[in-house]
């Protein structure tokens, strides 16, 4: 399957995407969203609109620097002029420049004060973009929930509009209703609006030990061809150690991780690699296919490991050892396989 394009058209929103776009550029809106709901296609877009009618004086600032660059595999198709910003680079070595207008992504990733300075930097109208179900920062920093940043835009501004995103384009419904066991204070489920229509299950894959769950990525991903690939992991020492392993058995992969108050950073989104982060960095992403392995028995970081798994478009690969992680234990055996032999023969 080749990698699918996440840069739409104009032509082919919906209507509540469609309602977005067309919005007026002189108020200052928020929009909210599931994970698959177009938010930072439609970030990009807005961008291009304001480009296109009011010139250059914009700026669009996103949390992480993985997000950042990945943003960025869209700009040329949209022939925007502005570069892509991450929050750190923004405040530390931009010093917080001002523009007329501001576009912020997964804007439930910032706290009141943050969004201050969004406001503040911002000569005429700003446009922020969330989901507060992928808030997954809240354990480190006292991020806002997106129903509760209105109450910041009613402080600062009285000319604000809000709108709503119902329908999830990436997810397989199969995927989304994996999710819900892992995910905290999502909404109620509701399959209709899930407009995929994959119908490969989810995999829950048991093994030995953590060698032999390396061995089976390595041969799913050259038996299968794969070449849009997410590798997730919960933290940089258990990355760190996944990416030399790779490297042991002579598998080229691009990764981002912490390490010694720096970064090792080799992603580049234009190639077919493999990916591998942890699940933090994996905010906003997507690929066709997405591992996560070595996963624990008592699931901690759960927003956080809810977002890894909602970062695919086909196949979603959870491998453990060990017993089963406790929350997927309440899952439906009809609802993820636990053999990956099914699918063999099928390309």
């Amino acid at each position: 399957m080749p990698k699918k394009d996440w840069m739409v058209k104009e032509s082919d929103l919906d209507d509540d995407q469609l309602h977005v776009f067309n919005a007026i550029l002189d108020k200052s809106c928020i929009v909210t969203g599931c994970a698959g709901s177009g938010k930072s296609v439609l970030a990009l877009i807005k961008a291009q609109r304001i480009q296109k009618e009011k010139g250059n004086n914009y700026q669009i600032i996103v949390y992480t620097k993985s997000l950042c660059r990945y943003m960025s595999s869209g700009k040329d198709s949209l022939g925007l002029s502005n570069n892509f910003i991450y929050y750190w680079w923004w405040k530390n070595r931009l010093n917080m420049p001002s523009a007329d207008y501001t576009i912020v992504d997964e804007i439930q990733d910032f706290t009141s004060e943050e969004i201050g300075e969004f406001i503040n930097s911002t000569n005429k109208h700003f446009f922020f973009f969330g989901d507060s179900a992928q808030s997954i920062f809240k354990d480190f920093k006292d991020t806002l929930r997106v129903e509760d940043i209105l109450f910041v835009f009613q402080q600062k501004r009285e000319t604000t509009k809000t709108f709503e995103l119902y329908r999830n384009y990436r997810l397989p419904l199969s995927v989304a209703k994996l999710s819900q066991y892992i995910g905290e204070s999502l909404p109620p489920f509701v399959p209709t609006i899930y407009q995929s229509k994959e119908k490969q299950l989810p995999y829950l894959l048991h093994y030995e030990n953590e060698e032999q769950q390396i061995e089976e990525i390595v041969r799913i991903i050259k038996q299968r061809n794969f070449t849009d690939v997410g590798i997730f992991m919960p933290d940089n020492d258990s990355l760190e150690r996944l990416a030399k392993k790779f490297e042991q058995n002579k598998i080229n992969v691009e990764k981002r991780y912490n390490k010694d108050g720096g970064s090792i950073d080799t992603l580049n989104f234009n190639t077919p690699l493999p990916k591998v982060m942890t699940y933090h960095s994996a905010k906003g992403l997507q690929f066709e296919t997405v591992f996560i392995p070595m996963l624990p028995s008592v699931i901690q970081h759960r927003s956080a490991l809810y977002v890894a798994m909602t970062r695919t478009y086909h196949y979603l690969y959870l491998m453990y050892s060990g017993t089963m992680p406790d929350l997927l234990t309440k899952a439906l055996k009809e609802e993820y396989l636990t053999t990956t032999e099914v699918f063999v023969e099928e390309k």
